[in-house]
């Protein structure tokens, strides 16, 4: 089944539709808006459209002004828990001179030592859950002690580490759970935004087309009562020339009280609504529109639109923000119940390293090829980069390959966890059930609302056209 929408001018959404009737009947009953004459006005008035109103709260509003930095803070949570993945560069010196008594008779009373060294490391964190660590040293001894075949020296070492685990630990998701559930909660502080957007939009034209009402309203009692008081003047005038009797003029008295009564609750109205625009507009004492009368400068237009209930229940279901945040904490939830399942797992790891040394020096040479019995007779000279680069042709090839199993008792609070996740992935898939159960009554309501206005807007329109031809029949009548 069709049904029927009714939009306003400059309306940026269709949330509800209740407030559209009263201007929506009123169009029917007037010329274009203008301030009645009757009408008794203290203060300059100042005509506003719809947009103007909408933008000054928009950029007004502390609220919202709150709300927007939360989506950028949950921005930097986000860079936040990347960070870890940067690589971590490190190069640290370290020096040493040392002087000591001997404890050998051949090294003299003292003995001299000095020892500097430099490393260079480099260590990152993949999403794989592993670490990966690259170093670099370089170092050089020089001691007073005798028989050294190699004074001063240098060592030089490249080593490369990888640690990997393979069951607790593993895994892109397990250990990005961090930052995915940083960007749902980005997700989620953009929902509530746009939600506290839609109600703010809302509240605004929701006051601004009831005060447009109210005016409209004010008009048609002002238009009763002086057409209520000519009937009154041409009673009277008849009960003179003896064509109606005085019970005739009583009731017209009795109608003309009633419509000043209207007349004194529609200014009441107009007056409301206009203070509840302005409490909306936050505006300010000083200001000067906050001393004048608003004049809601837009009018409604009847434009109809062929929907049904399923195609709109779809675009609530699509639109609305407190069902994409809902949705959001069930993808939380399931990040977090795969995260501490995976916490349950035992701890299994796998290093592998392999490293290359690197040697050069002062090498002396000894006539009978030992340091203890022979004479230096000649040295070969060796540099710290001769070191070095005998460590980068892996002269020296060396690995290892490491794996070590552990179970810790920490996995029982791991299963609370778990339990505790799944409760709450629970509760949120109903909190989703019953607010889509929710949105369907609201629209099914909505629905309903805009049938109604549709058949009161007809018969409106009718029962004025039956009044119309009424009054111009007691007009002629009369004259």
């Amino acid at each position: 089944m069709n049904l029927p929408r009714v939009r306003l001018k400059g309306e940026t959404m269709l949330k509800r539709n209740s407030i559209l009737l009263p201007a929506v009947l009123l169009l029917f009953l007037g010329s274009p808006f203008v301030l009645s004459q009757g009408q008794k006005v203290d203060k300059p008035a100042r005509e506003i459209t719809l947009k103007e109103c909408i933008t000054h709260v928009l950029a007004g509003n502390l609220d919202l002004s709150i709300e927007a930095f939360n989506p950028a803070i949950d921005e930097a949570s986000i860079s936040s828990s990347r960070e870890k993945y940067i690589p971590d560069f490190s190069l640290t010196y370290y020096k040493q001179d040392q002087n000591q008594p001997g404890t050998w008779g051949v090294e003299g009373t003292t003995v001299m030592n000095r020892y500097d060294n430099y490393t260079l490391s480099l260590n990152e964190r993949v999403v794989t859950g592993g670490t990966i660590s690259l170093s670099f040293s370089n170092s050089s001894t020089d001691t007073s002690r005798a028989f050294t075949v190699i004074n001063p020296s240098y060592n030089s070492s490249f080593r490369l580490n990888v640690t990997q685990p393979l069951l607790k630990g593993f895994g892109p998701k397990v250990n990005r759970i961090e930052t995915l559930q940083a960007i749902n909660q980005r997700d989620i502080s953009l929902s509530s935004l746009k939600s506290r957007l839609i109600q703010t939009i809302y509240d605004v034209e929701a006051a601004y087309w009831n005060l447009y009402s109210a005016i409209e309203n004010l008009r048609v009692q002002e238009n009763s009562l002086e057409q209520s008081r000519a009937i009154l003047k041409k009673n009277q005038e008849a009960v003179r020339i003896g064509t109606k009797s005085a019970l005739d003029i009583l009731t017209s008295e009795a109608e003309v009280a009633r419509y000043e009564d209207f007349l004194v609750s529609a200014r009441l109205t107009v007056e409301q609504n206009e203070e509840s625009l302005k409490k909306i507009l936050n505006l300010p004492d000083e200001s000067p529109v906050s001393a004048q009368s608003l004049i809601p400068k837009d009018k409604p237009v009847i434009e109809k639109m062929d929907i049904s209930y399923e195609e709109a229940l779809r675009i609530a279901l699509e639109q609305r923000p407190e069902i994409a945040q809902t949705e959001i904490e069930l993808e939380n939830n399931a990040d977090s119940i795969s995260f501490y399942r995976n916490e349950l797992l035992p701890q299994l790891d796998l290093t592998f390293s392999t490293w290359s040394p690197g040697q050069s020096g002062i090498k002396n040479i000894y006539d009978t090829g030992n340091a203890f019995t022979g004479t230096v007779i000649g040295q070969i000279k060796g540099s710290r980069m001769d070191a070095l680069k005998e460590a980068l042709r892996r002269t020296y090839k060396n690995w290892s390959v490491n794996l070590s199993l552990s179970l810790p008792l920490a996995n029982i609070f791991a299963r609370n966890s778990l339990a505790k996740v799944k409760i709450e992935r629970e509760q949120a898939l109903l909190r989703l059930e019953r607010q889509k159960q929710s949105i369907a009554y609201e629209v099914a309501g909505a629905i309903k609302e805009l049938q109604n206005a549709e058949r009161k807007i007809a018969s409106s329109k009718a029962s004025r056209e039956l009044q119309e031809k009424r009054l111009e029949a007691e007009m002629q009548k009369y004259q």
